[in-house]
């Protein structure tokens, strides 16, 4: 018995420490951002050859934000702009390009781009997730009375 939860251990271990997917692999979510940036990234940035998901650089849902690395594939760039499954990434042929998707809105950049990249990442992980004046979980109204603190202590 211990042996075999070694070994499941283990199993799990590799499996989270691999966190690439395959875009057939992912959610409804992340394949719906993911179109979203090859089309802009191809408008954009793409030069002779399609640009195509090769990986999730970052996301943070609670946050609404999801980064994706685009790359030159071995097909040509064609209208429309959506993931091919036939074409393999070239992994050392530029333009690479990053994509931040936050709450709702696409910037697409090169990669070398890496101050505009950190400062996108960094406007949409400041960015207010609740609605100005809106009540929150430190405010629980109880009996027509307002109490306030940690829910713990309420």
């Amino acid at each position: 018995m211990r042996g075999s939860l070694l070994l499941l251990s283990a199993l799990l271990l590799l499996e989270s420490t691999d966190g690439k997917k395959e875009y057939h692999q992912l959610g409804q979510h992340d394949s719906n951002i993911i179109d979203k940036a090859i089309k802009e990234a191809n408008d954009r940035h793409g030069k002779a050859k399609h640009l195509d998901f090769d990986s999730i650089l970052n996301s943070d849902y609670d946050k609404r934000m999801v980064n994706v690395l685009l790359k030159p594939t071995t097909c040509d760039k064609t209208i429309p702009f959506v993931h091919r499954k036939d074409c393999k990434i070239q992994n050392k042929a530029t333009p690479q390009v990053s994509c931040v998707e936050c709450r709702g809105e696409m910037s697409c950049f090169l990669l070398r781009e890496q101050k505009k990249i950190k400062q996108t990442l960094s406007e949409c992980s400041s960015k207010r997730s609740h609605i100005a004046g809106g009540g929150t979980l430190l405010s629980q109204t109880a009996e027509n009375e307002q109490q306030t603190g940690c829910l713990g202590c309420i």
